[in-house]
């Protein structure tokens, strides 16, 4: 169990003043889950003490917010490799083991809960994510001249453009089709997109739905406002079939052209390989494929 000794006048002078603690820490990270238990035990055992403040992040938002942080803070920060980060009042406390040290000389708070309840823990959170209705969450392997580049996971909103998503999980997950695999990533635009999805011959000249020929945007309310924005690739309004592209940075002039349908939350350093194939045309000189897809609940 986490245990609190602090008591008597020493626990009610600390509770006079409430701290700002803010944390931020992957889903996936032990330490983050940790962290958070901790801060609702202090809850319980000082109430008042603390103002709490806690961001839960995919993969990808952590890697844009720990570079932020290493810009912003500089010196400090340049080496930092964990997946959890705490602020009290403000000021950086450091890691999830510099947080828990913290409340230890604090409050005299103690953690014996073995690593493997943490582990838990945190794989509990990560399905409970995955498994949001208003979302799909799929996966992307990709292989370049027949070596693997590893997985890029996206988090689609289906409850924004359903239509447009249900169209792309059904080529890409359906037992009876998986579509889009071997279909070649055609198309490399350097700082712009990657597009692929021609599943009938990989040229790009073609672009078929799962229900066949075309349908219509269904809005563009999703911004292509930062790196992995996903979405549909089309010849122009109303003309979207089974091509998409993933960006490389932010799009704005996409936006009102092209509908978007998610952003990926995993395997950025997979997105920055593909942007660094050479290319001849605007095409992979050698062969740039999807190797399997689908909904990563089924491959969990």
């Amino acid at each position: 169990a986490v245990v609190s000794t602090q008591s008597g006048h020493y626990g009610r002078d600390i509770n006079k003043f409430e701290m700002d603690v803010e944390i931020f820490g992957k889903i996936k990270d032990h330490d983050f889950h940790m962290v958070q238990m901790a801060i609702e035990t202090l809850g319980r055992t000082h109430e008042g003490a603390l103002k709490p403040n806690v961001h839960a992040l995919t993969d990808t938002d952590w890697e844009h917010f720990l570079s932020n942080k290493k810009n912003e803070i500089r010196g400090e920060l340049w080496g930092f490799k964990c997946g959890t980060m705490a602020f009290v009042q403000g000021e950086l406390i450091g890691n999830g083991d510099d947080f828990m040290r913290w409340a230890k000389e604090k409050f005299a708070m103690v953690d014996f809960r073995p690593p493997a309840f943490y582990e838990a823990l945190s794989n509990q959170a990560y399905k409970g994510h995955l498994e949001n209705p208003d979302r799909e969450v799929i996966y992307m392997d990709l292989v370049h001249d027949k070596r693997p580049m590893g997985r890029m996971i996206f988090e689609l909103y289906k409850d924004i453009v359903p239509d447009t998503v249900a169209n792309f999980v059904k080529l890409l997950s359906s037992r009876a089709e998986k579509k889009y695999i071997s279909a070649a990533m055609h198309r490399i635009v350097k700082n712009g997109w990657v597009q692929g999805g021609d599943y009938i011959n990989g040229s790009g000249a073609n672009s078929e739905s799962a229900a066949g020929g075309k349908f219509s945007d269904e809005n563009f309310a999703i911004k292509h406002d930062r790196r992995g924005t996903i979405g549909m690739a089309n010849d122009g309004p109303h003309a979207n079939g089974s091509q998409f592209y993933m960006t490389f940075g932010p799009a704005p002039w996409m936006d009102g052209h092209y509908v978007a349908m998610g952003y990926i939350i995993e395997g950025s350093s997979v997105l920055e390989d593909i942007e660094s194939i050479e290319t001849y045309n605007e095409r992979p000189k050698r062969p740039l494929t999807l190797h399997d897809c689908g909904l990563l609940r089924d491959a969990l």
